[in-house]
């Protein structure tokens, strides 16, 4: 009989190599089908679960009281994958932006056109907001205010900027979920978090 998860957190908790091992290869491939589905790259995917599976043996004493090991492991691995995706929009960035100030040196014209298309889905979203959500958002993420910055110019409190923002973000997040387009996933969740 296959031992339960709340066992297995038990001898976990004692160190126990071997409900490491069960445990690893209970929900290995789980974690591994769901970081492929948004980095599309296997080895993208294999670094989510060796870092997933690391984050359980480094807390595995205090995981015992945790009512499901399944959803531990899930969010673990969302925002494992999560924090991967925006490390990969950020190199893509850098590597956009190092482009356009050395022109000399080799930027693919399908990036142009990614960027291209990025700014103006970007424009276009952002039209569609309310003037307040659509002028919190460009003064936090293309100004660099601070909401307590942007609560002073627009004479609102710090709480309404930021409910604002959320609403903004919430938009951005459901219109990119709907194009479901990797390039943008890349690039909007730095300008998302």
């Amino acid at each position: 009989m296959p031992y339960e998860d709340e066992q297995l957190l038990q001898q976990l908790a004692q160190d126990s190599a071997y409900a490491f091992q069960l445990i690893f290869d209970r929900y290995r491939n789980h974690i591994y089908r769901v970081a492929l589905s948004f980095l599309k790259t296997p080895a993208g995917a294999e670094e989510v679960v060796q870092d997933v599976f690391i984050k359980l043996w480094y807390h595995r004493k205090n995981l015992t009281e945790i009512k499901s090991l399944e959803s531990w492991l899930y969010v673990v691995a969302k925002n494992v994958t999560l924090n991967q995706m925006k490390k990969n929009a950020h190199e893509w960035i850098a590597r956009n932006k190092y482009s356009s100030q050395h022109p000399d040196s080799e930027c693919s014209t399908e990036q142009t056109v990614d960027l291209h298309e990025y700014q103006t889905w970007l424009n276009q979203t952002l039209s569609k907001l309310p003037e307040q959500q659509r002028k919190v958002y460009q003064m936090a993420r293309m100004d660099g205010l601070s909401y307590k910055e942007i609560a002073e110019v627009m004479n609102l409190s710090p709480l309404t900027v930021k409910k604002h923002m959320a609403r903004a973000l919430e938009y951005l997040r459901k219109s990119l979920h709907n194009r479901n387009e990797n390039w943008l996933i890349f690039i909007l969740l730095v300008n998302l978090s």
